[in-house]
């Protein structure tokens, strides 16, 4: 494995106006959730027996998991295809992973109707062997404790830097130790989101007439896979684009483009695949109806052959370009997402469905947090790989858990080794 700089905490205060503005808009969430415990679903939600998943499922789950799956698919180019060349994104690739999918399997729990009868799954006895859903909430449930292990390394190298003996000690012992079964970890790491996200498009073939043509197919399974890979790798280059802005975070060049010339590949093989599915199954003629649907077909197409028209090509060297590019693929992969689920699906006449202020708010909510996380644990942890310059000394005290005239004199030895 090619040698690289290691990362280090970000330091800096923990509680910022940033910070203070994400919890808020959390805070806000909070109250959403509490009132539907009390008050029930109905309360703060316009979901009803036709569009029983009303935004919940499709954006906090769906939409956030794609967006985790950048851990997934810098998994499989590091470990799988270039002995660990993308290693320096692991570890944010991975923190964005497990808290992404923790948002989504917490937004189930809110939304389910009896959340309290979760204690099933842990009774396989009960289990409807047949369902889609039960395997999806498995293998969620195991890939969200697989992301936060995988996470444990960060911790173990933080108290291994500790000036107390004890905590020192204790990372070093259990960061070797986790070290050995890290191998193992990561195999299910590229197993068990290769089987859920196929999964989750599998639910969408029983929707059957309901969801429309140009959306409903058997390649389901296979365009959800490929599309939270090409949305995993879009939001690995948007993040490092951030992080390189924010806090002088390493940015390597010839690896993002490489990453995105793959990327490149697969936003062109599922839009070959929609092409070729539409072609087989003889639903051409539903592009000659100038339609509300076709309208969000051609937009989804065009959010994912321009960014692979940028990877592929020469544009993809300007930096400004490869982050608009990606940032077009994350949206193409949402959009796609969002409707297959929900914007395409007709559940009849019956039935109609707009989201409630108060759904709006818990997945706004939710969101924050999932920021606010990820800010506080960079800064708080060894995560992020820094460019070796100076820091300013009241950061490299909160680094190295000195006094702060201590770290003065230290703080332009402070490199991200």
């Amino acid at each position: 494995m090619n040698h690289h700089p290691h990362p280090r905490p970000i330091g800096g205060p923990l509680l910022d106006r940033g910070m203070v503005t994400l919890l808020a808009l959390f805070g806000i969430a909070e109250g959403v959730i509490i009132w539907r415990f009390v008050a029930g679903l109905g309360a703060v939600s316009n979901m009803n027996d036709g569009y029983a998943w009303g935004i919940w499922e499709p954006v906090n789950v769906v939409v956030f998991t794609g967006i985790g799956a950048g851990a997934y698919s810098v998994g499989l180019l590091c470990y799988l295809l270039n002995r660990g060349e993308y290693h320096p994104l692991v570890r944010p690739s991975v923190l964005v992973g497990a808290i992404a999918y923790s948002l989504g399997g917490a937004s189930i729990m809110v939304a389910l109707g009896r959340p309290w009868n979760m204690y099933w799954l842990a009774m396989p006895p009960m289990w409807n062997l047949s369902s889609v859903l039960l395997e999806v909430a498995i293998c969620v449930m195991g890939y969200v404790c697989v992301l936060w292990i995988e996470m444990l390394p960060a911790a173990l190298d933080r108290a291994a830097t500790s000036r107390h003996p004890r905590w020192s000690a204790f990372g070093r012992r259990w960061g070797q130790r986790l070290a050995r079964a890290m191998p193992y970890i990561i195999a299910l790491a590229m197993l068990l989101p290769t089987m859920h996200q196929s999964s989750l498009g599998g639910l969408m073939i029983v929707a059957g007439p309901k969801l429309h043509p140009l959306w409903h197919t058997t390649l389901l399974p296979l365009l959800a896979l490929v599309s939270c890979l090409a949305m995993g790798l879009g939001t690995v280059v948007v993040l490092t684009a951030m992080m390189k802005q924010s806090w002088n975070a390493r940015h390597d060049h010839e690896l993002l483009v490489d990453m995105c010339r793959v990327n490149g590949g697969l936003l062109v093989l599922f839009a070959g695949l929609r092409v070729a599915d539409l072609m087989a199954a003889g639903k051409l003629d539903f592009l000659a109806v100038p339609d509300f649907y076709l309208i969000v077909f051609v937009l989804e197409m065009a959010l994912f052959l321009l960014p692979a028209f940028v990877f592929l090509t020469g544009r993809v060297e300007n930096s400004r370009a490869r982050f608009v590019a990606a940032l077009s693929a994350v949206t193409a992969g949402a959009l796609w997402r969002v409707d297959a689920f929900l914007t395409c699906y007709n559940a009849g006449e019956s039935f109609s469905y707009w989201p409630s202020w108060g759904e709006i708010s818990f997945t706004v909510g939710m969101a924050a947090i999932g920021v606010a996380v990820f800010i506080a644990i960079t800064r708080l942890l060894p995560v992020v790989v820094v460019h070796d310059t100076p820091v300013p000394a009241s950061i490299a005290a909160f680094v190295l858990s000195a006094k702060p005239e201590e770290a003065a004199g230290r703080s332009g030895a402070l490199t991200a080794h």
